[in-house]
């Protein structure tokens, strides 16, 4: 049977410490200026699908799957600046806002853009992760396309 550690503990397993006994955080690898290019990519198409899906939601309501998938979305990019930010590198700001996505007349030929996007998404970490990435970088490349594959394209093929 597998036992989880409580979160405290799991932190404190994660932790280093000095001779003196004083607690460090670990240390993260500095991104290459290839990664670091692969997590902008990343972000910046994260925050793409964010505005395109709040464009949805103004435009017609609380509609689902994109109320649902925004929120995704929204994790899928905090989950990218944490990377940034663990290095001290600061979040980009988004290239996107609600006035340069695009508008649908309709929730279907919504839900038909956004099976493109989420294919262009997972298309995109497919790439992403030829490269070599640090072991963090890895890890939310692929959860986030995993998300994409299992749970946002399948919402948005359903709805169609």
């Amino acid at each position: 049977m597998l036992r989880r550690l409580p979160l405290a503990a799991a932190l404190v397993a994660t932790l280093a410490c000095t001779e003196d006994s004083t607690v460090v955080a670990p240390a993260y690898v500095t991104l290459t200026t290839p990664v670091a290019a692969a997590v902008d990519t990343a972000i910046q198409d994260e925050f793409r699908a964010e505005q395109i899906y709040l464009r949805v939601l103004v435009d017609h309501g609380n509609v689902l799957p994109f109320y649902n998938i925004v929120v995704a979305e929204q994790r899928h990019s905090t989950s990218l600046g944490a990377i940034l930010e663990r290095r001290g590198i600061g979040i980009p700001d988004s290239d996107w806002t609600l006035e340069n996505v695009p508008r649908f007349a309709t929730v279907t030929a919504a839900c038909a853009a956004g099976v493109v996007a989420e294919q262009e998404n997972i298309a995109m970490y497919d790439r992403l992760l030829l490269t070599e990435l640090p072991n963090d970088v890895r890890n939310v490349f692929t959860n986030n396309r995993r998300a994409s594959l299992d749970r946002h394209l399948p919402a948005f093929e359903s709805c169609r």
